[in-house]
């Protein structure tokens, strides 16, 4: 195998809109600069195929903008555009590159989105003449960080509060590249919780950005973080909060993303210490689009007009329901289904990355590292672009903002149950 490496710093101008918080971000941009963001390109290379897979300190993209990135690393690569895996941190604390419903479905500022694909151009680029011969190893541990956000209300339903007895996908897959002389060319790790922790109008990758930077001060490589199944998990060093009713969420703080960062650093490196095992590579991509259906009837115009009128509700769903009419009046050009993109990397027989075009939620993270079983195996949301929140079908009578949500990224209704039937028979094809 042959591997090469690349990092290009990506931080906005100060003034930038950001994405994350809907409140702050329609309010101003940022005002300053916690620390940098980057995008990081690994390519592989084994027996004449090639893979690059490419993470973003970004909140998310969409699809249209997701194709332009991979775009840019096809031209720089040679690598052929299914086996690009794009891939965003989820920070919260980052800029806007894509018109989302809490930006007010504002396009965001193209020369930043321009710049974004010019260094993804670049990293690629120099990642290729990096290339050199390198070996693989793998190791897999447990991450304390990521705590449930759904609290069940005793009444069947949630609330959005820490719940520790809830599931989160804990599963922290670790991949080390080394030359063969043992120099290290790359450090893969994946940790799925929300990277939500700080506030305020300064630019921050979170928790993954500490990591990172703390991993490579100790065993000299480069770190990719790539994130998991973290749709519905926030980090446990915001559980501590109180709103006068129960315990609750908090705002965070720089010490808290530090402790944060530090706490995912000692996870992924004592999986290293503790010893890795040789892999020997295997590449093969694939990547097809599933059409996953939404429930049925799809709102008619009374009820869309209602929700329009109503000034007690939400200005985001009075919006939201303005566009739904206007694609009623175009002749009802509303598809009854969201389609999500599904890619399966393979690195070894025993390394597999599944990567989901949506917030994947924890429950589903952990049926497809069941179903892919022994091995050392990525189950990645937020890649390729980020279609929508996917929960799981036992979520959806609970309601909560990872079902409730369908219509910020304009879907007409959320997903019906039984959906991941479709998701699962897509990913599990080559297992």
């Amino acid at each position: 195998m042959q591997a090469g490496f690349s990092k290009v710093r990506i931080t906005p101008p100060l003034g930038t809109r950001m994405s994350g918080f809907g409140g702050r971000d329609q309010a101003h941009g940022c005002d300053g600069v916690e620390d940098d963001l980057y995008v990081r390109v690994l390519v592989l290379e084994d027996a004449g195929r090639r893979l690059a897979i490419a993470g973003y300190d970004l909140l998310f993209f969409q699809r249209a903008f997701a194709d332009r990135l991979t775009a840019a690393v096809v031209r720089a690569a040679g690598v052929e555009p299914h086996a690009v895996l794009l891939n965003a941190s989820h920070t919260h604390s980052g800029p806007c590159v894509d018109a989302w419903g809490y930006n007010g479905f504002v396009p965001p500022e193209e020369a930043y989105r321009n710049s974004v694909e010019a260094a993804t151009f670049r990293a690629a680029t120099e990642a290729v003449e990096g290339l050199h011969p390198a070996r693989l190893k793998a190791g897999a541990g447990v991450s304390s960080l990521p705590v449930s956000r759904r609290k069940p209300d005793g009444r069947g339903g949630v609330e959005w509060r820490p719940y520790p007895g809830g599931e989160a996908c804990g599963s922290m897959p670790v991949l080390w590249l080394e030359t063969e002389c043992g120099r290290p060319v790359c450090l893969v790790y994946s940790v799925a919780c929300h990277p939500s922790t700080l506030g305020g109008w300064r630019i921050s990758a979170d928790y993954p950005g500490v990591a990172s930077a703390l991993l490579e001060a100790q065993f000299g490589a480069p770190a990719l973080f790539l994130q998991g199944a973290g749709g519905d998990s926030k980090a446990c060093v915001i559980t501590n909060g109180h709103d006068g009713v129960a315990a609750s969420w908090r705002s965070g703080t720089s010490a808290d993303v530090a402790a944060a960062g530090r706490l995912v650093a000692d996870e992924v490196a004592a999986v290293v210490q503790a010893g890795l095992t040789d892999c020997t590579p295997d590449l093969a991509a694939r990547m097809e689009e599933v059409r996953l259906p939404l429930q049925m009837p799809l709102p008619g115009r009374a009820e869309l007009e209602a929700l329009r009128a109503d000034e007690t509700g939400a200005g985001l769903k009075r919006q939201w329901a303005g566009r739904q009419l206007a694609l009623l009046a175009e002749g009802d050009q509303r598809e009854p289904a969201a389609a999500v993109r599904v890619q399966v990397l393979r690195i070894a027989d025993t390394v597999r990355m599944v990567a989901v075009e949506g917030e994947l939620v924890a429950e589903l993270g952990n049926q497809i590292l069941a179903r892919l079983g022994a091995g050392v195996h990525f189950a990645l949301g937020y890649s390729n672009g980020t279609g929508l929140y996917l929960p799981s079908s036992r979520m959806i009578p609970e309601n909560g903002y990872e079902v409730e949500s369908y219509f910020e990224y304009g879907y007409p209704a959320p997903l019906a149950p039984g959906y991941e039937t479709v998701l699962g028979e897509a990913i599990h094809k080559e297992s």
